[in-house]
């Protein structure tokens, strides 16, 4: 396969504008709430944020009462409210890349009695935007909005080897300076995929020990990740190897050109 390459956006400060630098602090609140979490103490979001207690206090009630959060009765607390909801919806059905990786995600969760899921990068995480298992795959906790490391996961290493060079050099040198082997741990999934097109994970110590993912690249150089996790032990692992990777290829230049032609 011939790399391809996506910039990666920079996430930072909005500048001097107090209004935008508001506006991003708010948008930022939002990104706290994971899924699974439920209610977040207003402590915890201010640690998250680094913001002081008293300034992120007013940027839930803010969100509040536009209905981006909803306080608990005792004042402590906020939850995602309609709001946050309409907005997360409209994105995904609003993608025509969700929409056309739904019946692939589902093809490859029966064939393999697996999970199947569709991710984006987002800043350090790999973010999954669709998700479908079949109904014998073991329990995972796992949705649209779940956040997966890119540093150690084969979604992660599939996202990074669309990646530019300097986005590549900066995560190696971040790895390396971690000293936890992970920077060979990426160039070797980018020879398994330049080699067969996915790359893996396999723990042992998870249900769902083999996890197989492939990159999907489009033209104008939007990447996104096709991922299939089995729940296998070794020796079933390599054998469902050869057959779950050629799959996600399949899968992949199947999403590939089914959005191209959507024109998104």
């Amino acid at each position: 396969m011939r790399r391809r390459t996506v910039a990666l956006a920079a996430a930072g400060p909005a500048g001097g504008d107090d209004k935008i630098d508001s506006l991003q602090r708010g948008l930022e609140v939002l990104r706290c709430f994971q899924p699974g979490e439920g209610l977040l103490a207003v402590a915890d979001i201010a640690r998250r944020l680094a913001l002081p207690k008293p300034t992120t206090r007013r940027l839930l009630d803010t969100l509040a009462q536009h209905g981006f959060v909803l306080r608990s009765p005792g004042g402590e607390s906020y939850g995602l409210h309609v709001a946050s909801f309409v907005v997360g919806q409209a994105v995904l059905n609003g993608s025509p890349m969700v929409r056309q990786a739904q019946p692939l995600l589902q093809g490859l969760a029966d064939r393999f009695a697996a999970h199947a899921l569709l991710c984006v990068g987002d800043r350090r995480d790999m973010l999954v935007l669709a998700h479908r298992a079949a109904p014998g795959a073991p329990a995972w906790s796992v949705g649209a909005g779940l956040r997966l490391p890119i540093a150690d996961t084969a979604v992660g290493h599939a996202w990074l080897w669309a990646q530019p060079a300097t986005v590549q050099s900066a995560w190696m040198a971040h790895l390396r300076e971690a000293g936890s082997g992970g920077a060979a741990e990426v160039w070797k999934a980018f020879h398994t995929i330049e080699a067969s097109g996915t790359c893996e994970s396999v723990r042992p110590e998870r249900r769902q020990s083999l996890l197989l993912a492939a990159p999907v690249v489009w033209r104008d150089g939007a990447t996104a990740v096709l991922a299939c996790a089995c729940g296998a032990d070794a020796e079933a692992a390599a054998q469902l190897r050869p057959e779950v990777s050629r799959a996600l290829v399949e899968a992949a230049a199947v999403l590939r050109d089914q959005v191209g032609r959507s024109g998104a």
